[in-house]
């Protein structure tokens, strides 16, 4: 079981920039490649729970809910078959009536999240899909009210329900459920579970917000689950699917009110898909109890999660109801992208002497922690920024050596499970400015994007890799002595923007559309007089899920601006002190 790394990776890369000429000034190969130093760096304490107690608690909860739900739908499953329809709440779960086993290999993103609390033996099963490589996403009524980081597992890679043998087994390290989360109308019926390591299967992107065709009426959508294959029967034993067209948001409204009598239906905020259940079995398609969580998938996107359906879950006329993605991509996506270097959810800062000595400065979310010595030798990078270009949870290291501009990144190599230098032989090391906001062209990789001399701007698509794709000219010449900034999302749409701090100290915003062949909505001025002689924009410091930035004025203070969502001269709230005396570091990242 490999655990994950707690300190920062900037412990070994301190003493593998120190010497002369350790950033090669041609492309490494395997003699001239970075020595990694033999440092100890900290780690996390070991997981309470071994792999064993972890599979345990999954197996233990997907019993615990096949019993419940079984016994929950048979006496509803008998009325709904026998009348017109079910006067019967919405529930918070549900199951795959009808559509077709299937492979873990043909859905690998899809994960078992189990729940099982030993002193009270109450057990709890969700579906969720794996959206990065220690990311899930699943519905907020699978983890409200309880203790997923001492009683949470998640089951990867196993086609079968109680499987103690295959896939991969990770623990939860913490959880994020909307704000606004309703238990009574399951209304912002989204979370998101942060899991103690990355894990190797393959993973979805969500909707985003301008994902509107992938909503058309009509357009089919596959779900998945281990739930009920039917009213009143058991648990799936393996992985099923079905096949659901989308429908219409007034169709389901009415058929809802009609089943139901009384308004649980959301538009904008829910999606429905199928056809409507027949009043039994026979003839339904559906999801229903144990499926909860679990996605409803278009296009290679999660566009619904498993949310609520009726009670037996075949009442005539009724559909399946999901929350709609890309609705909440706003809120969740940042808690997908968050992260950093001492994995808590808060981007950190990291200072340098000018003597080459490297200092860490944890968030404590309107404060920073006390500097922890990391090593010397860091004299020999111009700059350096935070990214995580490949998103497997280690934050990278993207560096420039100051002697030819030679670009390199460091990265938790997860065949050694040691940090590995890279040389990014794709980009040009010589531009102006440099940033990576994050996606820019919609396809889930992290972006760089270079300022050159003249003022002109390219994008260089990220391969997710480390490495970068032909960059893309975005802006002609029209941006010289301009310093390009940001990273996430300010304007609160989730997606990724930049900011642009010209020269005459003006600064722009510049929100992301996701297109690569027009990154950018028209630009927004934010604030004046800019005169700053730092800028940190490594995400959010302060914990809540929006892009912050961090800047030292000339007196050697450093300032946090908190972003508050508003993609306007409030783009930032009342500014914090963060301390004085960062005038002894000259540089600040």
């Amino acid at each position: 079981m490999i655990r994950a790394l707690k300190a920062l990776p900037a412990a070994t890369l301190a003493l593998a920039l120190s010497g002369v000429g350790v950033l090669a000034a041609q492309p490494a190969t395997a003699a001239d490649e970075p020595t990694q130093p033999t440092v100890t760096l900290d780690q996390p304490a070991a997981p309470k729970a071994s792999a064993k107690e972890l599979r345990e608690r999954v197996t233990r909860a997907a019993k615990d809910q096949a019993t419940e739900a079984t016994e929950a739908t048979e006496d509803s499953a008998e009325s709904s078959e026998s009348a017109e329809g079910s006067s019967d709440d919405p529930t918070r779960s549900s199951y795959i009536i009808g559509g077709s086993e299937t492979t873990i290999s043909s859905a690998p993103w899809m994960v078992q999240l189990g729940y099982y609390d030993a002193a009270t033996e109450e057990g709890y099963f969700c579906g969720g899909t794996l959206v990065a490589p220690n990311k899930v996403l699943t519905a907020a009524h699978c983890t409200v009210g309880l203790d997923w980081v001492k009683n949470g597992a998640v089951l990867a890679g196993a086609t079968g329900l109680n499987d103690d043998t295959t896939g991969t087994v990770a623990g939860v390290l913490r959880k994020w459920e909307h704000p606004r989360y309703d238990n009574d109308t399951i209304r912002n019926d989204v979370a998101v579970l942060t899991l103690d390591r990355p894990l190797d299967q393959k993973w979805l992107p969500l909707a985003a917000s301008n994902d509107s065709a992938l909503y058309t009426a009509g357009t089919n959508a596959t779900v998945y689950g281990w739930g009920l294959t039917s009213s009143g029967g058991e648990q799936a034993v393996n992985l099923k699917k079905a096949t659901l067209p989308l429908v219409k948001d007034a169709t389901c409204d009415s058929a809802m009110k009609a089943v139901l009598g009384t308004d649980y239906f959301a538009e904008g905020s829910m999606v429905c898909a199928g056809t409507p259940a027949s009043g039994g079995n026979d003839g339904t398609t559906s999801t229903c109890n144990g499926d909860s969580g679990g996605p409803l998938v278009v296009g290679g996107k999660v566009v619904g999660i498993v949310s609520w359906g009726v009670s037996g879950c075949v009442a005539k006329g009724a559909y399946p109801v999901f929350t709609k993605v890309s609705s909440y991509t706003w809120a969740a996506q940042p808690r997908i992208d968050d992260a950093d270097l001492t994995y808590d959810g808060r981007a950190d800062l990291l200072a340098r002497t000018p003597s080459g000595n490297l200092f860490l400065q944890a968030s404590n979310g309107t404060s920073l922690a006390t500097r922890d010595y990391q090593g010397n030798g860091w004299q020999n990078a111009s700059w350096v920024m935070q990214a995580d270009l490949d998103r497997d949870y280690y934050q990278d290291l993207i560096i420039r050596d100051k002697n030819d501009g030679s670009l390199y990144r460091s990265y938790m190599n997860h065949s050694t499970w040691e940090w590995t230098w890279m040389q990014i032989s794709s980009v040009w090391g010589g531009y102006k400015s440099y940033a990576i906001p994050g996606d820019m062209t919609g396809d889930a990789r992290p972006d760089l994007l270079a300022l050159d001399s003249s003022g002109s701007v390219y994008l260089y698509p990220g391969k997710g890799n480390g490495q970068f794709n032909s960059k893309i000219k975005v802006v002609s010449g029209a941006w010289k002595g301009a310093k390009l900034l940001g990273r996430g999302d300010l304007s609160g749409d989730g997606k990724p923007d930049l900011l642009v701090r010209f020269s005459d100290a003006t600064l722009y915003l510049y929100k992301g559309t996701g297109k690569a062949s027009s990154p950018w909505s028209p630009r927004i001025k934010a604030r004046t007089g800019w005169k700053f002689t730092a800028y940190v924009t490594n995400g959010d410091v302060t914990g809540d899920a929006i892009a912050d930035v961090m800047a030292r004025d000339s007196g050697g203070t450093l300032w946090l601006y908190p972003g508050t969502n508003k993609a306007s001269t409030s783009l930032f709230g009342s500014r914090i002190n963060l301390g004085t005396g960062y005038n002894q570091y000259n540089a600040l990242f």
